[in-house]
């Protein structure tokens, strides 16, 4: 998705396009047609991490990059952001990746392309 940029009074602000992602046929299409500046971003049903963690996906020097990390309120902008407690996995294939992040997502699924 294109990135676009909003000049403020004292800072820049990025502004990406996200397009929800509606079912886990639609999700592996995605994943299988990620460039490397688009990624997917799924809510996580982790015990281990906050709030059911954020789960990442994206294109990594030719292998499909899993990361999962915590989901943490942020006050100052009123929103979930991504937190700490990272862990990445890697993949030969965008179905590899896909078959490992059905088994994290939250369902009802909510997963968003970027």
């Amino acid at each position: 998705m294109m990135a676009r940029a909003r000049r403020g009074r004292s800072r820049m602000v990025e502004l990406y396009t996200e397009r929800r992602i509606k079912d886990d046929r639609d999700l592996l299409d995605f994943i299988e047609a990620l460039d490397e500046d688009e990624g997917v971003r799924l809510d996580g049903d982790l015990k281990n991490h906050s709030n059911g963690g954020y789960i990442f996906v994206g294109i990594y020097r030719g292998s499909y990059c899993v990361n999962i990390c915590d989901k943490v309120w942020n006050p100052k902008v009123r929103k979930h952001v991504a937190g700490g407690r990272d862990e990445w996995y890697y993949f030969d294939t965008g179905k590899e990746a896909w078959r490992f992040v059905l088994k994290e997502a939250r369902r009802p699924l909510r997963a968003w392309l970027y």
